[in-house]
């Protein structure tokens, strides 16, 4: 399911693809896979000597620690339907899973694994998108999400498509927000200068050898859904 709403531009309209859970997957794997490091990472100093960082924010430590994964999680899996999904399939039922697990399969490949599945439906969304209208081959991305270089990077290597963040990106909302008072204020005379306004900042171009190892697990990724509705349906649906 897509929602629209009447954009503020006559004549415009906004679309909608929602993923239940995405940064939701993140405090998942935060609280449950990687708390056991809290202790060590509650603030951030700088050792002299070692010039050693230690980070305030286990986000942070987080990336950091699987920046060396190589693409494909070593060919693990993950689904972030933590609780149920909307689009491009309405199922309450669906679940998130890790697939294809093996007794090499690591921490990191797994919290790896948790960034690949949010930007595979992300994908999904999009094609579904591009069978009712074209969409843009360059991606605004913005959030807190857009943060990390290694999201950027692996978001722009599985949609195929240009990356572009922007300063502050976790703010965007407020920033256009807003934008639209100031053109209801008279202050700005349409919506288009918030391109003078906010400037990209970094652009992420897709590695086409990394899109390629992605195209063939995203195949995967959608059948985890289809092969496997019938039996979410049977374990979650209320009695």
């Amino acid at each position: 399911m897509i929602a629209s709403v009447v954009g503020v531009v006559e004549g415009s309209y906004n679309y909608f693809a929602e993923l239940e859970t995405a940064s939701k997957c993140l405090e998942w794997v935060k609280d449950h896979m990687a708390l056991d490091e809290i202790n060590i990472y509650l603030e951030k100093i700088c050792v002299s000597e070692t010039n050693e960082s230690i980070y305030v924010n286990l986000y942070d430590f987080m990336m950091e620690e699987i920046k060396d994964v190589p693409a494909g999680s070593h060919s693990v899996i993950f689904t972030p339907w933590l609780h149920g999904n909307r689009c491009p399939f309405e199922d309450p039922n669906a679940r998130g899973m890790f697939f294809n697990i093996r007794l090499e399969t690591g921490k990191r490949d797994m919290i790896h694994a948790v960034i690949e599945g949010i930007c595979y439906h992300l994908r999904w969304q999009l094609e579904a998108q591009d069978k009712k209208l074209e969409t843009s081959k360059t991606i605004r991305f913005v959030g807190g999400g857009a943060l990390s270089s290694l999201t950027c990077r692996t978001i722009a290597d599985i949609l195929g498509r240009d990356i572009e963040t922007i300063e502050n990106p976790q703010n965007a909302g407020a920033l256009g927000a807003a934008v639209v008072v100031a053109v209801g204020l008279g202050i700005l005379k349409g919506i288009e200068e918030a391109e003078r306004l906010i400037k990209v900042r970094e652009v992420y171009h897709p590695d086409l050898k990394n899109k390629n190892l992605h195209d063939r697990n995203f195949q995967v990724f959608k059948s985890l859904y289809k092969n496997n509705r019938k039996a979410f349906r049977r374990l979650n649906q209320r009695i």
